[in-house]
């Protein structure tokens, strides 16, 4: 192929020169149809690959929903059992106090 370049440099096109650029522009040039075609294929591909991410987030957010209600009964569990353990808890600190309190009461019914 002709370097268009060094006869771009030249002041005077040819007929021939002006027919040698159209050509090499039209080889690179697509027509609308083309470009319709291709816009057309690529909203496709990203239609069906923003459904893709659609699906992928519908699953890990019920996932995620199902993780929380385990961990919500799980933590409702624990509190109850804490809660437990702190009743009694204060009552037997409620029975030492009365105990120590009431220490000298008890020996003096006993004799």
């Amino acid at each position: 192929m002709v370097d268009l370049k060094t006869e771009l440099l030249d002041d005077k096109l040819t007929q021939a020169d002006l027919i040698k650029l159209m050509l090499h522009n039209a080889q690179h040039m697509a027509t609308r149809e083309e470009v319709k075609a291709d816009i057309t294929k690529v909203e496709t591909s990203l239609k069906q690959d923003i459904a893709k991410v659609e699906d992928k987030i519908a699953k890990v957010e019920t996932s995620l929903k199902q993780d929380m209600a385990k961990l919500e009964t799980s933590l409702k569990q624990d509190i109850a059992k804490v809660e437990s353990k702190l009743d009694r808890f204060q009552w037997l600190i409620i029975a030492t106090i009365l105990t120590v309190l009431l220490k000298d009461y008890v020996f003096s019914l006993l004799h």
